[in-house]
C-alpha cells in the first residue's frame, strides 16, 4: 500500500489553459501540472478541482489529494 501523500496543498492557479497546483513537502515547494513527476516517486495524473490524482510510481497506486473547489 502506498504511504500517505507527503504534500501540503498551498494553492492553485489556471495558467495557459491548464491548472498549476502549489504543493509543499518539508522545506521544498513544488509547482506541478498534469504529468509532472515529483522526486521520481509521484506522478500527477490529473488535476480536476476539487481533486488532484497522483500515482505513487514505486507501487503504481493512485491516490487523491483534495485541492478545493474552483476559485
Amino acid at each position: 500500500m502506498a504511504p500517505p501523500l507527503p504534500f501540503v496543498y498551498l494553492g492553485k492557479a489556471a495558467a495557459d489553459g491548464a491548472w498549476e497546483v502549489f504543493l509543499s513537502r518539508a522545506d521544498k515547494t513544488y509547482i506541478v501540472r498534469t504529468n509532472t513527476v515529483i522526486d521520481g516517486a509521484y506522478k500527477v495524473v490529473a488535476i480536476a478541482p476539487p481533486m488532484m490524482t497522483i500515482n505513487y510510481l514505486p507501487l503504481n497506486q493512485v491516490q487523491q489529494l483534495n485541492i478545493g473547489v474552483l476559485e
